[in-house]
């Protein structure tokens, strides 16, 4: 039988883990930020009540603090690695210099207009689920989005 800590870990450690790419660019500190996330849940008794949106927090507030700490801050892109395809090198090309550009425009966002771009484009969050994890209205995140996107739009290259 499993415990109650290895079914939230199996639940949610890969959501979290890409959240927490998205913040660091960096395997290895994301997986100290889920792994420290897991932790604090381990220490909590009884477990908070929205466990889901306590570990995302979790996993921010120790990247900030680390952020402070360190004093510097830089999103780099994804790398997609280990994955075979049937595509040219050439459009293989041109699609990962799209993504960079995107990554790189999502990267100069502010918050929390990177952060709803994350949930909601690449963790497929709702608009009810991003508002109660940030503590806005659903409103509020569409608007967020709305504007987000039309930064994006003016900072990409128009192809």
């Amino acid at each position: 039988m499993h415990s109650e800590i290895e079914i939230l870990y199996t639940r949610y450690a890969q959501e979290l883990y890409f959240y927490a790419c998205s913040l660091t660019k960096n395997t290895q500190d994301a997986e100290a930020l889920v792994s420290n996330a897991f932790f604090q849940l381990a220490l909590q008794d009884p477990f908070p009540e929205q466990i889901k949106y306590w570990l995302f927090r979790v996993v921010r507030n120790k990247f900030l603090d680390t952020t402070r700490q360190n004093k510097r801050w830089h999103w780099l892109p994804f790398e997609v690695t280990g994955q075979k395809t049937s595509e040219t090198p050439e459009s293989l090309y041109l699609k990962s210099e799209k993504y960079h550009s995107l990554y790189q425009a999502i990267g100069q966002l502010n918050f929390p207009y990177k952060e709803i771009i994350v949930f909601f484009y690449f963790l497929n969050w709702s608009t009810k689920e991003i508002s109660e994890y940030l503590a806005f209205t659903p409103g509020q995140v569409r608007t967020l989005l709305y504007r987000a996107r039309k930064i994006l739009k003016e900072e990409l290259p128009h192809d």
